[in-house]
């Protein structure tokens, strides 16, 4: 790699005053541990509150009869086949009169809904179904298209103007667009923007602190600090079901997983800007008082030529000033780890937010299936962990790929057989695991391959594809539930085999370091042949292949 000399004099830095002491534990704990499980809640809370239990048309009159529930629906809606081929009440249709079933009309006295999971979630309160059916899809939706925006802000304010005010700028809005969304909802634009407000940075929000963990950490522990952020991630994930089941209000349950992140605004003391950020962009004083900051946390001391060796890094990488999106396509083997990763990002988060989602159309308690998958993430992330370090990141993706690929096919078969419920929600968290490998390694990838001055660039952009494409999950979904139940697990069986390719031509990044300016991206993978091996040289020690050369404008 070129450009090693001043990677290693940050390194080397690092190493002095601590990349493994007092400082890291601590950090880890507050922002990598305890903050992702905070932040997991308000990412998925307002999917929760979007469910939509079972619901038919009310007629008025039943309170003076002695009819039960399923004598009265028997007497007032007509049957009709659902996506799954099985005859079922009407949810828009009843009867004008009990003596004429051959007259139906649309539900004008409203909506009956089954209560046994829940005593009233948002389109419940406003019954968004029937002619209003698409308002939680498209709440969705507009969520991604938050993400999208606020992904491509927030990724540019952290690689040129640092990690630290990114996150205080996340953390504002997230809180702020759920806390507002339990008081819109009657208005239906004041509750989509602010479902958006959310959405800016609710999935970015872990980002900054992971990254300067990253940075100021051992190489060899890059890839335990991304595990436990990941099962912090997934213990929040666990809980939040069990607190909308014991509130069963979406409005209580919206505030009760939101507020609570809130306590991070009084960590300005806690967390400090990342000094390989710093370096990068010639900010010498900050960067030897955040230095100094780590180093008397593990009692050591700053190298006396600190300052020097700084100037002269900075003078040597002055390209690190500034970098726009555009650098991730400035040469043809930066473009093509780029391009792959974008695609390894999008199906990822595609499938992982399509089983999130999809989770109250399968039949069962919704709680419990969610529990379930949320607890199968967890040893999806160890075998990742195992086996990212000791075979390579490349593996552990192509591995979590391809079981998802082939854990979804019999589900197509069985989801239509009532009968086999158990076995296809026993699948649908096997994908889960499988998944979680896939999630955890593409995640790694993104922040190792990319260089320090558009690092968290670089992993937004992955977002903001990811996000773009993930508009479009709620509406497949609802062609599962309108259409056929078997047409999003056909689509995502297709994406997750396509995942298992894309992965194999990544470069690997076990034990290898990050590369800190564009010119150590530019030939990072370079002396890899396609099973991550390190090729042959020749003579001249050197390969030449040209896809080191910066693109023209």
């Amino acid at each position: 790699m070129e450009n090693d000399a001043e990677t290693s004099a940050i390194d080397s830095i690092m190493e002095q005053i601590g990349n493994s002491g007092r400082y890291q534990t601590s950090f880890n704990f507050k922002f990598n541990l305890i903050l992702p499980i905070l932040a997991a809640m308000p990412y998925v809370n307002l999917i929760i509150s979007l469910a939509t239990p079972d619901h038919w048309c009310h007629v008025p009159g039943r309170e003076n009869t002695n009819y039960t529930l399923e004598e009265w629906k028997n007497l007032t809606l007509p049957r009709e086949l659902d996506s799954r081929g099985i005859l079922t009440y009407s949810k828009c249709k009843r009867f004008v009169t009990m003596d004429n079933p051959e007259n139906l009309t649309t539900c004008d006295h409203g909506w009956d809904y089954d209560q046994t999971w829940y005593e009233k979630t948002a389109p419940m309160q406003n019954n968004w179904v029937c002619d209003d059916e698409m308002i939680p899809a498209d709440t969705i939706a507009v969520g991604f298209a938050g993400e999208v925006i606020g992904t491509f802000i927030t990724g540019y304010v952290a690689d040129n103007y640092g990690r630290k005010p990114m996150f205080f700028i996340c953390l504002t809005t997230v809180i702020l667009g759920r806390v507002m969304s339990t008081f819109t909802s009657q208005w239906v634009l004041a509750f989509l923007l602010f479902s958006l407000v959310a959405s800016l940075s609710s999935t970015i929000l872990i980002q900054g602190p992971l990254v300067i963990a990253m940075e100021i950490s051992r190489p060899e522990d890059r890839a335990l600090i991304g595990m436990v952020v990941c099962f912090s991630w997934n213990m929040g994930l666990s809980i939040i079901p069990f607190l909308m089941w014991w509130l069963r209000d979406w409005v209580p349950f919206l505030l009760a997983s939101t507020l609570p992140c809130g306590i991070y605004f009084f960590s300005q003391k806690w967390i400090i800007e990342s000094p390989r950020w710093l370096a990068s962009k010639g900010k010498i004083t900050r960067c030897i008082k955040e230095l100094r900051n780590v180093a008397k946390a593990n009692k050591t001391e700053l190298p006396s030529d600190i300052e020097e060796v700084l100037i002269k890094y900075c003078q040597e990488n002055s390209q690190g000033k500034h970098q726009s999106i555009f650098a991730l396509f400035s040469s043809p083997r930066l473009t093509k780890n780029t391009i792959l990763l974008l695609l390894s990002w999008c199906i990822v988060l595609q499938i992982y937010i399509f089983l999130i989602i999809n989770v109250s159309n399968l039949d069962g308690n919704p709680f419990l299936n969610y529990l379930f998958q949320a607890l199968a993430e967890l040893p999806g992330y160890a075998l990742a962990k195992v086996i990212s370090d000791r075979y390579g990141r490349r593996y552990a993706s192509f591995l979590g790929f391809f079981m998802t690929f082939l854990s979804s096919i019999p589900v197509i078969f069985l989801i239509n057989d009532p009968s086999m419920t158990l076995a296809v929600n026993a699948l649908c968290v096997f994908m889960k695991f499988s998944l979680a490998l896939s999630y955890f390694t593409v995640n790694l990838q993104a922040l190792e391959i990319y260089p320090t001055c558009i690092r968290q660039t670089g992993s937004a952009i992955g977002i903001i594809f990811a996000s773009s494409l993930g508009t479009l999950v709620p509406y497949i979904i609802n062609l599962g539930v309108s259409v056929n139940a078997t047409l999003p697990y056909l689509i995502y069986m297709f994406c997750a085999l396509l995942g298992a390719v894309f992965c194999i031509f990544l470069p690997e990044t076990l034990s290898h370091q990050l590369p800190e300016t564009l010119s150590d991206a530019r030939v990072f993978g370079k002396d890899q042949n396609i099973f991550g091996k390190q090729k042959h040289r020749n003579n001249n020690n050197n390969i030449n292949d040209g896809s080191d050369k910066p693109l023209k404008s």
